[in-house]
């Protein structure tokens, strides 16, 4: 467990992927574990055919140590987020094998996906057009801890 006079980095990361095209899953499961021990990295991991979900936290050195080691066995380059905290909120050690990484209760054609995603600064002309409807489907969880001004 860590102390508590360690600063403590929390990330969240996740990826619409074709894991079998890199390996079965529960191959990648066993390395993702074997790596989370070895770094001393807690949390948990999801993998699916579809790709992987994960929120893991350790010092900044554990977890710059986790992300090189990650990606090269996800064959990616995480894009997460990151937060920091006095004490490391998750104790467990858990790659879980899942039907799907975000519960969407459908198959994901990731395909479709593919030129859909835009910078900042298009969101913000795309959304700040007159003809375009912004659909808050956010749960009341996400809704009390994030808003969109106006």
């Amino acid at each position: 467990m860590m102390s508590a006079a360690r600063q403590v980095q929390i990330i969240t990361f996740y990826e619409f992927k074709h894991l079998l095209k890199i390996d079965n899953l529960e191959s990648i499961k066993l390395r993702l574990k074997e790596l989370m021990l070895k770094t001393g990295v807690r949390g948990t991991i999801l993998l699916a055919e579809e790709g992987f979900n994960a929120t893991v936290c350790g010092t900044p050195d554990e977890i710059d140590t986790f992300v090189s080691q990650i990606e090269a066995i996800l064959d990616t380059t995480l894009v997460y987020k990151s937060a920091f905290h006095d004490v490391a909120p998750l104790r467990k050690i858990e790659v879980k094998v899942r039907r799907e990484i975000v519960s969407l209760r459908k198959p994901v054609d990731i395909e479709l996906g593919a030129g859909t995603h835009v910078s900042p600064s298009e969101w913000n002309a795309i959304i700040s057009d007159d003809d375009t409807l912004v659909l808050d489907a956010r749960n009341d969880y996400e809704h009390r801890n994030g808003t969109f001004r106006g």
